[in-house]
């Protein structure tokens, strides 16, 4: 185990219900960032893990139905560059999953 491990480092039988509802939303979220990633489903010689501009402006118009409403507000490109301006903590001018 790790240094910082506790007594309480499983899933309990309480918390497994709650456990499963955020394994869905970070799966879905991680399905959506893919899909942008590289400019399609599935993997290829251009996904990277993480979005560049470009791909976010050709990508995300295909995502607005993941339930997620800073998606499903975006409506124009001037507005996608905005979020993705919001996205990008650290001003390197892509995307990485920890921002999404």
């Amino acid at each position: 185990g790790t240094k910082s491990a506790t007594a309480d480092d499983f899933v309990s039988f309480g918390e497994f219900r709650l456990f499963n509802a955020y394994l869905i939303v970070y799966s879905a979220m991680y399905d959506a960032f893919a899909k942008i990633d590289g400019g399609g489903a599935g993997r290829d010689k251009n996904d990277d893990r993480r979005m560049d501009k470009g791909e976010w402006l050709a990508g995300y118009a295909g995502c607005r139905d993941y339930g997620f409403l800073a998606l499903a507000e975006v409506k124009d490109d001037a507005g996608a560059e905005a979020v993705f301006s919001k996205m990008d903590d650290n001003g390197g001018g892509i995307v990485l999953l920890d921002e999404w």
